[in-house]
């Protein structure tokens, strides 16, 4: 597709989300805002983990791909039904495929500790036989001492036994997911990447009761939000001031109070730094995500 092509399908699929809800502001104001005056979220500081491959696992949420046991693979569940989210302070919550855990464990740079379980509880049959079957080879291996090993890079971690068993993780959630500004770096509308002309002015930030806060460029906002698994739900932001910014700040901001769908649910994959949403086919044309990036690293 060439350049003015692409120009044009994104100026149509813009001007769709546009069309959708009605904006009040004016887009030729005289008296303009510089974007982002807001005050800024509290800078996000992790606490202190280890190093080496360790120092990867804490903070953040990992999805398991497959487990080996006994030379015998096994494949997760789809959509991180089996997650694993390892705390700061020696816990590590999350499900093994059908049943929810919560464990005490010790990280280094190169190995994890977990002790054993004070109980097994189990879903029994309330649960598909291939979840089943991949808890319980996860059940088995998540004990005792493993060994900590990027696999390819620092988004893929193997923990294993001495016994040569491995339960594959990938990235789920970055560190910080929750607390951290995230700077919308770009919209995706349908296959195009559109930059926002506000910059880095335009951010998120995320709590773990479900708001959402932040700035669109040139005012503040509030939303709610939902993360499960490798799903993400937006809900149309609501703006908690009503200034005026240039024109092209104003139509991003619209267009990102102008979802098709309210709430918006796109599936999303993270990166160390940042994560990004795709469309879900689910909700319809045009396609539509997010790209976030830390702000604050």
């Amino acid at each position: 597709m060439d350049s003015r092509r692409t120009k044009a399908v994104v100026g149509a699929l813009l001007a769709a989300l546009l069309t959708v809800t009605a904006c009040g502001a004016s887009h030729g104001v005289t008296d303009e805002q510089k974007p982002g005056q807001a005050d800024p979220a509290t800078p996000w500081s992790p606490p202190k983990g280890p190093g080496g491959a360790g120092g990867l696992l804490v903070g953040a949420r990992w999805t398991a791909q497959w487990i080996t046991v006994g030379g015998r693979t096994t494949t997760a569940p789809a959509h991180a039904a089996a997650w694993i989210d390892f705390g700061y302070h020696g816990t590590a919550t999350g499900s093994y495929g059908c049943t929810p855990f919560r464990r005490t464990t010790h990280v280094t740079a190169g190995t994890l500790t977990v002790d054993a379980p004070a109980a097994q509880p189990t879903t029994g049959n309330r649960c598909a036989p291939e979840n089943r079957a991949f808890e319980k080879g996860f059940r088995t291996l998540f004990n005792g001492q493993l060994k900590i090993a990027r696999r390819v890079d620092d988004l893929t971690i193997d923990l294993k036994n001495a016994r040569g068993d491995r339960l594959a993780l990938k990235l789920l959630w970055p560190k910080g997911l929750f607390g951290r500004r995230w700077q919308v770096d770009h919209l995706a509308v349908a296959d195009t990447t559109y930059p926002l002309a506000a910059g880095k002015a335009v951010y998120f930030v995320f709590h773990r009761d479900g708001t959402v806060t932040g700035n669109l460029g040139c005012n503040d906002f509030t939303s709610r939000a939902t993360f499960s698994g490798d799903t993400f739900t937006l809900y149309r932001p609501t703006l908690t001031t009503h200034r005026t910014c240039s024109k092209d700040i104003m139509r991003d901001e619209q267009i990102m109070r102008s979802p098709t769908k309210n709430p918006r649910t796109t599936r999303f994959s993270a990166l160390t730094d940042s994560w990004e949403t795709d469309h879900d086919p689910t909700q319809g044309f045009p396609e539509f995500g997010y790209g976030f990036k830390a702000l604050d690293r």
